[in-house]
């Protein structure tokens, strides 16, 4: 069926990829595995930033559309539903994801923690994603982010697992706020260097 296909279709992806690498002589230093940990300093009381975060999930949940109506796409790479430039350019989308600010839903929270999960828009893969949040004496916050597919098999993300994190951020308004700072690198956070929040 559908959904056996792509499944093999991924994995024959995933197995061309690790074979041209070393093929290649190619070295990554990525993880090993579809995810990504950032940490995150805002100007905010980290109850705020809990709230401004906890909002954006619910604005952007799994009842909302996707750009280009996308959610509604069964097949691998189709086009938008209806015409859609990326966000912030004036480029049109002609292949699904045309962004993936969507798709959140929200698991658990407590004082420090939010937990929950993104969805890709086409075959509605599940991401895990968390929140910690650590109130400073200065009254910043510090947060720490964690995006990670619960496929296990999921390997090369083109840097979904950080979107799904600073979609967040943005869409709440905390990564403009002046002093908003970001620590990741490639150890801790799939092709970091391939990030396209417009597309994923």
């Amino acid at each position: 069926n559908q959904s056996i296909a792509n499944l093999l279709e991924d994995m024959f992806t995933i197995c061309r990829f690790i074979s041209l690498a070393l093929c290649l002589g190619l070295s990554f230093a990525y993880p090993d595995h579809a995810e990504c940990r950032v940490n995150y300093n805002v100007p905010l009381q980290c109850s705020e930033a809990k709230e401004r975060i906890l909002n954006q999930m619910a604005a952007w949940d799994q009842q909302t559309e996707c750009p280009g109506q996308c959610e509604k796409v069964t097949k691998r790479r189709g086009p938008p539903l209806v015409s859609v430039n990326y966000e912030g350019t004036n480029n049109p989308c002609t292949a699904c994801p045309c962004g993936q600010k969507c798709l959140y839903s929200l698991a658990q929270q407590t004082n420090n923690l939010i937990k929950g999960s993104h969805f890709t828009p086409v075959f509605k893969y599940e991401d895990a994603i968390s929140f910690e949040f650590n109130d400073k004496s200065d009254g910043t916050c510090d947060i720490e982010g964690f995006s990670t597919a619960t496929l296990s098999y999921a390997y090369f993300d083109f840097g979904t697992n950080y979107c799904n994190l600073r979609n967040l951020l943005d869409g709440a308004g905390i990564s403009s706020l002046p002093g908003f700072t970001e620590s990741t690198n490639q150890n801790v956070c799939m092709q970091l260097d391939r990030i396209n929040c417009a597309k994923y």
